[in-house]
């Protein structure tokens, strides 16, 4: 049987107009997914490039911000060396100390200050790249230094007046007087040491996307760095000026002078620290993935080797070019004589 047909006619017309049913409409095709992909980490390309950005950023803050930033991480980092101290002297173990010291670190990462350690590669890398000049990096790490100093000797008058060390000054003079034990030289590479995994530890935080992974990125370094017994010049701002001002004990009954503290330690700790930095991170990571040392590589290769090969190279290729045509007029069983 055929399909029912409906008859029609238009008003005031004789014309009769069939209708068939129509079949029912096909069902409408399911939307296409769209699948986007989003990498748990950066790639270390794209960290380096975060370090620039972040050391030109950092040209436009003020005086103040750079102030606040500063005394903040000075006292983020007193916080993550108190619990090292703490897990050390309770537990009586450098490992408790270097799981719990990572803290301050990663209180000036989530949280936001000015550490001087990490600015020697923020801005080295800036300037590097041709975002900064000199004196950006000079005011900016300067300005760390000293305010990251004006925090840590905060916190050693707020910790004095709290009495946190009543009756266990011996868990802070044990790690400051082996500190002050060291060579000039040794301090001088052991702060190198030190924020060459601090940067690294940087690198790796900025990588992760998450909380959780900044945390991991963060910790591993610096339980390393403390697990060794390398030289942070912020970290010892608060470590010896705070056995400085605690009272001598019998085991050690004599204090650390100022004098020795800036002399022994702060100042090679500094150096090396700004060399860890800006050198072993900031301009490694440079090399490997910027753009201005590559450039300045090949126009000094072509200044210096690359002028040298073009002479040599030259009167080679000349001399191909005059024999080929001989070579090619000759009959083909002698040419391969």
């Amino acid at each position: 049987m055929g399909a029912p047909e409906q008859s029609s006619s238009a008003e005031g017309s004789d014309v009769s107009i069939n209708i068939k049913a129509l079949p029912p409409p096909a069902p409408a095709a399911a939307p296409t997914p769209v699948i986007v992909q989003i990498n748990a980490a950066l790639t270390p390309a794209e960290c380096y490039w975060k370090l620039v950005e972040a050391g030109t950023a950092k040209m436009k803050y003020s005086w103040f911000k750079l102030a606040v930033g500063g005394i903040l991480a000075g006292m983020y980092v007193s916080f993550g060396f108190t619990f090292c101290c703490c897990a050390i002297g309770l537990l009586g173990n450098t490992i408790y100390g270097a799981l719990a010291f990572p803290v301050g670190l990663l209180l000036i990462i989530l949280c936001g200050a000015e550490l001087y350690t990490g600015n020697t590669c923020y801005m080295f890398a800036a300037n590097i790249e041709r975002k900064a000049a000199l004196w950006h990096h000079i005011k900016i790490i300067s300005s760390a230094w000293f305010w990251n100093l004006v925090g840590a000797l905060i916190m050693v008058q707020l910790e004095k007046a709290a009495q946190i060390w009543a009756h266990r000054e011996d868990w802070v003079h044990d790690i400051a007087f082996k500190k002050m034990a060291l060579e000039w030289h040794v301090v001088l590479v052991r702060g190198i040491f030190a924020n060459w995994l601090v940067n690294l530890a940087v690198f790796q935080a900025v990588a992760a996307r998450d909380v959780m992974g900044k945390a991991i990125g963060c910790w591993t370094p610096i339980t390393t760095f403390v697990a060794i017994g390398l030289e942070h010049c912020i970290a010892n701002q608060w470590l010896i000026p705070m056995s400085i001002y605690l009272d001598p004990t019998a085991k050690h009954p004599v204090s650390i002078t100022w004098r020795n503290f800036v002399a022994k330690n702060l100042i090679p700790a500094t150096i090396g620290n700004w060399i860890g930095g800006a050198i072993m991170v900031g301009l490694m990571n440079a090399a490997f993935h910027g753009t201005k040392i590559n450039e300045w590589k090949d126009t000094a290769y072509d200044m210096t080797v690359g002028k040298v090969m073009k002479k040599v190279e030259d009167p080679i290729e000349r001399a191909i070019d005059l024999a080929a045509p001989v070579c090619l007029n000759r009959p083909t069983e002698q040419r391969y004589q």
